[in-house]
Order: C-alpha cells, then sequence, then structure tokens
C-alpha cells in the first residue's frame, strides 16, 4: 500500500537523511583515531615488557654510580617495586673489573644492566630494569618504542647534570639490614658473623 507523502515534507525527510548519513560518515574521526592510539598504547605497554626481560634463570644486575643521589634513588625506587627481587646492584666504583670483563663503559657515564652475557646502557638499562618491575610500573618499559638516539639523548643530558642537580656523596651507600641481600657483593658468612646486621 502507498501511503502519500506530502510534498511539504520531503525537503525536511531529505535533510534529516543527510544528517543521518553524515553522523555516520564523520563519526567523530578523531576521538576514534584517539581510542585506537590508546588501545594500541595499553596492548604494547602488555606486550613490550614481556619482549624486554631476560629468558627464565637469568639474573639482573643493575651497576650504578655509588655515589650518585639521583642513581641511589632509582636503586631504591627498584629496589621498592621489584617485589620478586629479580634485581641485584652493584656501585660501580666496586666492580670496575666486572665491568671491564662486560666490555661496558667504566667512565660512571650511565646505568650498566648486565644480564647474562649481555650488557645494556643509557636508556637502555634504565628501560630493561622497568621491564623486571611490578605493575604498573613495568608498563613504562613501553617507552622503549621511541627512538633511542632520543631517548638517548635526554638520557645523556640528565646523567651530565646529575651531581649540580642532585648531588653526590663522598663515598658510595653501604646497604644495612635487608637492603644488602640486594647486592651482588653480599656475603651470607658477613652477616653471621654481625649481630647487628638485621637492625
Amino acid at each position: 500500500v502507498l501511503v502519500p507523502v506530502r510534498a511539504s515534507l520531503l525537503p525536511s525527510v531529505v535533510r534529516g537523511t543527510n544528517r543521518t548519513l553524515a553522523r555516520f560518515c564523520c563519526f567523530d574521526a578523531p576521538a576514534m583515531i584517539k581510542s585506537c592510539v590508546v588501545l594500541a598504547v595499553a596492548i604494547l605497554a602488555g606486550t613490550m615488557p614481556k619482549n624486554m626481560r631476560p629468558p627464565e634463570g637469568v639474573e639482573s644486575w643493575l651497576m650504578f654510580d655509588g655515589v650518585c643521589n639521583l642513581c641511589d634513588g632509582f636503586v631504591n625506587f627498584v629496589a621498592d617495586h621489584d617485589s620478586d627481587r629479580l634485581v641485584k646492584f652493584g656501585a660501580q666504583q666496586k666492580h670496575m673489573e666486572l665491568l671491564k670483563r662486560a666490555g661496558a663503559p667504566t667512565d660512571l657515564s650511565t646505568l650498566v644492566l648486565i644480564q647474562g652475557e649481555r650488557h645494556y646502557v643509557y636508556s637502555d638499562a634504565a628501560l630493561r630494569t622497568m621491564a623486571v618491575l611490578d605493575w604498573p610500573w613495568r608498563g613504562l618499559a613501553a617507552f622503549a618504542l621511541v627512538p633511542a638516539p632520543v631517548r638517548d639523548a635526554c638520557y645523556k643530558f640528565v646523567a651530565r647534570y646529575r651531581y649540580l642537580v642532585f648531588g653526590k656523596t663522598e663515598s658510595c651507600r653501604v646497604p644495612t639490614g635487608d637492603f644488602r641481600r640486594r647486592f651482588i657483593d653480599y656475603r651470607p658468612e658477613e652477616e653471621e658473623a654481625d649481630p647487628i646486621s638485621s637492625t
């Protein structure tokens, strides 16, 4: 059955149809793109750390400048958010021979992360350390997607002025209590001989 439509109604019907089509075809493209980008970043944040973690059973040794306050702060941060105790620490000043054997820099210009037979420096060392931490901090390893020259340039700029901005100590930190067990030069027998080591 054909229902007659008044001619005066046709323009409004057409306009309404056009608006509907316009909304369908131009459905806030910027918001859609933004959502896709956020989703992609979330996926990468979940998968990147897994790809940057060492193989099962391989320890992570984070070698740091023992007199640098900024480095000490980073070590404290890593220790506080590494509930599985996957990272061990060592002051570079005390382990120069180890750094030389690994082929790593010995000029205190960078963190050095040693994982098995491989070592990493500059931003790679920091991000691969983040990759073994607890969530949500592990997700920061996704910054590895930023081109390495850009990341390393920022890292070197901060490293160059770290003493000026954050200060330094006269000697390397001496870990005490349970924290000393996180260092690669920890010796259980020394603790047994020290009745106040647990304080």
